[in-house]
């Protein structure tokens, strides 16, 4: 290949990205104005509508990160996302009747985590005047099923349930944990062992083109819609979301 051949194709390929990356954007950006009013507000639906709007904010600050040459200091987002998703995942893969139990598991722990929070502040010398009152006002339905309620607790718990379709979503979680934390992978990613303090390397970006995570909204917008419909959401409302994903196109 001469070398204005591979120059043109590597200035193919960055268009190629670049357009990636604008759809991306432009996507998360209508998904993020869609009306949801016309949604019946149910517990369920208060997840799924709050949670598709979290993975799509994420997603458009992805492919901004990568469009501003930010890409490798976006794994707090990547991972966000990807956990998100596994999420919808678990909740898809169990029977509807179990939806509301399931996510009033996930209430009752992090209610948990937030008595916890402030104990362990006190403990360490911080007396907190917060009223938890809020959190504790939030009535939730007894969880009787234990492995319901350990899926809610455990991220791997809810990623094994879904009996493999959470795989990749759950390998790229994992992937984005270790540069998000302060751990040895960071600081080898930022400054590997036996290189000069002038060597300036970053973390790795495992999907640079964006190309997985385009496909990764279609599958988010996918569960969303499954999930609406499943709490009695007309079909033909829950596809108007599935619309402003595709700009019309459906």
């Amino acid at each position: 290949m001469s070398g204005r051949t591979a120059k043109a194709q590597r200035q193919a390929e960055r268009a190629a990205s670049e357009d990636v990356t604008a759809i991306v954007i432009a996507t998360a950006e209508r998904v993020l104005a869609f009306d949801f009013a016309g949604v019946p507000v149910t517990r369920v639906t208060q997840f799924v509508v709050g949670w598709i709007r979290a993975a799509f904010e994420q997603s458009r600050i992805i492919a901004v990160l990568k469009r501003t040459g930010l890409a490798h200091a976006g794994a707090p987002n990547r991972r966000s996302f990807a956990e998100i998703l596994v999420r919808f995942q678990w909740l898809y893969a169990m029977d509807a009747t179990n939806r509301l139990n399931a996510l009033d598991a996930m209430i009752e722990d992090e209610k948990r985590l937030e008595r916890n929070f402030y104990r362990n502040l006190a403990e360490m010398g911080y007396d907190s005047d917060v009223d938890l009152s809020d959190v504790e006002a939030v009535i939730t339905e007894a969880i009787s099923e234990k492995e319901l309620a350990s899926q809610a607790k455990s991220f791997l718990a809810a990623a094994k349930a879904t009996e493999g379709a959470a795989v990749g979503l759950y390998y790229a979680w994992r992937a984005e944990t270790q540069y998000m934390h302060a751990t040895a992978a960071l600081a080898a990613a930022y400054a590997p062992a036996g290189t000069s303090g002038d060597t300036r390397t970053q973390p790795p970006v495992i999907d640079p083109d964006l190309e997985t995570h385009r496909m990764a909204t279609i599958l988010a917008i996918s569960l969303a819609y499954g999930l609406l419909v499943g709490e009695g959401v007309a079909p033909e409302s829950a596809k108007k979301l599935v619309a402003a994903f595709f700009d019309g196109r459906i």
